[in-house]
């Protein structure tokens, strides 16, 4: 199960965008910070002593509770090069330097990528844990989505969290949006229940096909040669591995396509609606605080209506070969594990260009595959295995091209004249 620890890190980096970007100060305190850095030590390096580690460790602490503000500042403030610009941490006993601004986002980057790997690979291994150990999946996902909807209610109810605030139009704009999350996430995890963990893995690679298509049936927008040339390796791929995957059933294919479908018309339902009202406070933790609240409100009815009637004699049967303490310890830490994941990849996003987040993703997949054949002892025939390099390699590609789009289209955008606005 996760440690509060780990919750609180995972604060502590929610507000990490806040102290790159750097945020007002109130002039009371902004006046007392002044005082307390010209009181401060200047020497000819940014040299750090005993005091300077526990200091903005401890003002670091007290940006949960709301006491530590951010700023930055001129690092010749605090002996360092006039050009540079560093982060402070201030509260009412003064401020304390941080380090500089660029090593900070560094570090706070690679802690986020860090984390997203860790988590989003611990969530697959404890999913399939508590699969294995109760096979009812739509329960499962249903159950993952009620604690991750405690956990955010928890940070908007004690206010470690600026709550969102939402108008009927809203609800409105976010409840398709909601029901593709709850519906890929429910394939999913039917997949991980139906196969092996790997296996759902390799499908979901697919994901950029159905979002090509459907941005086509939908949108009516058409991609490039690049980026379509880039699809073949990843449906070969995909095919491949398939047809040579030693623990395939039709429903682990199906639930991962499913996933995939669901995912992608989810992505096309966020762009459509870009321009829709969103409500009051909706950072992008906030909005997938309000998709996993709404996406539970889907869910819970869709596994009482599959899973329901079976469901005594289901968990009557898996207690007697696995205590419920068990099942339930795996329940809560896998439902933690997917909110976390999915809110710290968010954060990454947020902090760096989007062609490298989908390379990282890619890159995170490979990770997971791996893993879970090491835990699970997961057999894997040469074919297979070919497969699934084919199918991630050509999703990197894939990655690339639209990156390659994407910028091509800004740039002829930047370079066309404003238009003329018809009286």
């Amino acid at each position: 199960m996760l440690r509060l620890t780990l919750q609180l890190l995972v604060l502590l980096l929610g507000h990490a965008d806040a102290l790159v970007r750097g945020v007002h100060i109130a002039p009371a305190l902004r006046a007392r910070s002044v005082i307390a850095m010209s009181e401060l030590p200047k020497t000819n390096t940014l040299k750090v002593d005993i005091s300077r580690v526990v200091e903005p460790a401890r003002k670091a602490l007290g940006l949960v509770r709301g006491e530590t503000e951010s700023q930055r500042v001129s690092c010749s403030e605090f002996g360092g090069d006039d050009n540079e610009e560093c982060l402070a941490l201030c509260d009412s006993e003064g401020c304390a330097v941080v380090g500089r601004s660029a090593t900070v986002r560094t570090i706070k980057i690679g802690i986020y990528f860090a984390l997203w790997f860790a988590l989003s690979t611990g969530y697959n291994i404890a999913n399939k844990v508590r699969l294995n150990a109760l096979a009812m999946p739509w329960s499962h996902s249903a159950a993952s989505l009620a604690v991750g909807s405690s956990f955010v209610s928890f940070l908007w109810m004690t206010g470690l969290r600026k709550p969102p605030k939402l108008s009927a139009a809203a609800v409105m704009t976010l409840a398709p949006i909601a029901f593709c999350h709850s519906i890929g996430h429910i394939g999913a995890v039917v997949s991980a229940g139906a196969g092996a963990v790997s296996f759902t893995q390799i499908v979901k690679a697919a994901e950029p096909v159905f979002t090509c298509g459907l941005s086509a049936l939908l949108l009516g927008q058409t991609v490039s040669a690049p980026v379509a040339i880039s699809l073949i390796p990843i449906v070969f791929g995909v095919a491949l591995a398939s047809v040579s995957e030693l623990s395939f059933t039709w429903t682990s294919f199906f639930g991962a396509m499913l996933s995939n479908l669901a995912f992608a018309a989810r992505n096309i339902l966020s762009r459509a609606s870009m321009d829709k009202p969103k409500g009051e406070n909706m950072t992008p933790e906030n909005l997938f605080g309000v998709l996993t609240v709404m996406s539970f409100m889907y869910a819970l009815p869709l596994a009482l209506a599959m899973e329901g009637p079976k469901a005594l004699a289901t968990w009557a049967a898996a207690s007697q070969t696995v205590a419920p303490a068990y099942i339930l310890k795996y329940t809560i830490s896998t439902g933690l594990y997917f909110y976390l994941y999915n809110e710290v990849a968010m954060l990454a996003l947020n902090n760096v260009h989007p062609v490298t987040h989908a390379v990282a993703n890619t890159i995170k997949r490979v990770v997971i595959l791996l893993a879970c054949v090491l835990i699970f002892r997961t057999p894997m025939t040469p074919m297979c295995s070919i497969g699934s390099a084919i199918a991630i390699i050509g999703s990197y590609f894939y990655s690339m091209a639209k990156g390659k789009d994407k910028a091509a289209k800004a740039a002829k955008t930047s370079e066309e004249p404003p238009a003329v606005k018809a009286e």
